[in-house]
């Protein structure tokens, strides 16, 4: 709409121009007035072509005036042809790299396919190799019950030759000198050290050990010329244990079965970290005894106090003597003072159980006792 208002105008405005050139032309004419010397049929005729020359001049203005399409086309032409060589070439860059992109899609097109193939492959290989898996957890499961199951046939067996052996022990002519699990030596060696050091350790022990249940009344084996009869696996696997363990170990070496007089030994060994248990001068336990004129009685109260000492120690992990069970021992001279101490006191006296020295594992733990009456430890206690 706004083009054909345009056109009408200039349309229009041409028509006016063309008029009014004509009505000076001829005016001119008929006055013969003359312009620039010129002859009044000439000046008509550039009257003519000057209104000619306004009436472009004005299309022209007016059109690009009107529209920024005219105003390119009249005098942007030039950097038109250069944008648009520009642009050409961009196309013909864009349309290689074009090219050249599809060309890359092509062949990662390409591999993608072939990976999908192998993902496939691997996917079905992946699903056979989980059945087949699957199948070994099932089979493994069998075996793992089985050897249960074996495991619990060779307990049942390894009881059953203990039992014959101890059976067969009280009827064979001679005398035990060892009964079953009883501790035949104990020796203390360093864990973290070269495994041959170890073994050579173990060895001089059960040399030691063998010197010892010789003259116990034991004999050697025929067949290996050795009194102690232990499983080379068992020996291994001990070795191993205390290289790996870094610290220093209590190795124990007991007897399997009891073991009579002028027979080899089945042996084996236990071993534990040497630990310290109880400190210097520390305190083991406390009790309160009242005082009695009657020496038996306070003594039965001091044993039984003692004996208290020997279930905590054992609970602590000192190993008791294999003959008698207890785990240390107190001075006869303390135990009999401070008897005296608690019936001359005439009072309820506080007994504290000391050790004596630093107590490892291994023990013994020598302790004392010292007396205290009530009266003086607890001074707020009621009459």
């Amino acid at each position: 709409m706004y083009s054909l208002i345009l056109i009408f105008a200039v349309i229009i405005i041409s028509g006016l121009i063309a008029f009014v050139g004509d009505w000076v032309g001829l005016k001119i004419g008929k006055k013969r007035v003359t312009i620039f010397g010129l002859r009044p049929h000439s000046t008509a005729i550039f009257i003519t072509i000057i209104s000619g020359i306004l009436i472009a001049i004005i299309t022209v203005t007016i059109l690009a005036i009107s529209s920024h399409d005219v105003r390119t086309a009249l005098f942007g032409i030039e950097e038109l042809k250069e944008k648009l060589s520009y642009l050409s070439r961009e196309v013909e860059l864009r349309n290689t790299q074009l090219s050249s992109t599809k060309e890359d899609l092509k062949e990662k097109t390409t591999q993608l396919q072939e990976m999908e193939e192998k993902y496939q492959e691997l996917s079905e290989d992946i699903k056979n190799k989980t059945v087949q898996l699957e199948e070994l957890l099932i089979i493994r499961e069998g075996l793992i019950e089985e050897k249960d199951k074996l495991d619990k046939e060779v307990e049942e067996l390894n009881a059953a030759i203990k039992a014959l052996y101890s059976g067969i022990a009280w009827i064979r002519e001679g005398e035990v000198i060892l009964g079953s699990e009883e501790q035949i030596a104990l020796t203390i060696i360093q864990g973290q050290r070269p495994i041959e050091e170890i073994k050579e350790e173990l060895f001089g022990f059960l040399k030691e050990a063998s010197n010892k249940v010789l003259a116990m009344g034991a004999k050697k084996d025929e067949r290996t010329n050795q009194v102690f009869i232990i499983a080379q696996e068992e020996f291994e696997d001990i070795t191993q244990k205390i290289y790996d363990s870094g610290k220093e170990m209590i190795v124990r070496l007991l007897s399997s079965i009891n073991v009579v007089e002028g027979e080899p030994i089945v042996a084996h060994f236990k071993i534990l970290e040497n630990k310290l248990l109880f400190k210097i001068d520390e305190e083991i336990i406390s009790e309160e005894i009242e005082s009695s004129e009657v020496y038996s009685e306070v003594e039965k109260k001091l044993l039984s106090l003692l004996r208290k000492v020997n279930i905590i120690a054992v609970k602590e992990g000192i190993i008791p003597d294999p003959k008698t069970s207890f785990v240390g021992t107190v001075s006869a001279i303390n135990l009999y003072d401070t008897i005296r101490t608690i019936v001359e006191s005439d009072t309820t006296m506080k007994i504290t159980v000391i050790s004596i020295y630093d107590t490892w594992s291994t023990g013994p733990l020598r302790v004392r006792m010292e007396a205290e009456p009530i009266s003086l430890s607890n001074p707020f206690a009621s009459d």
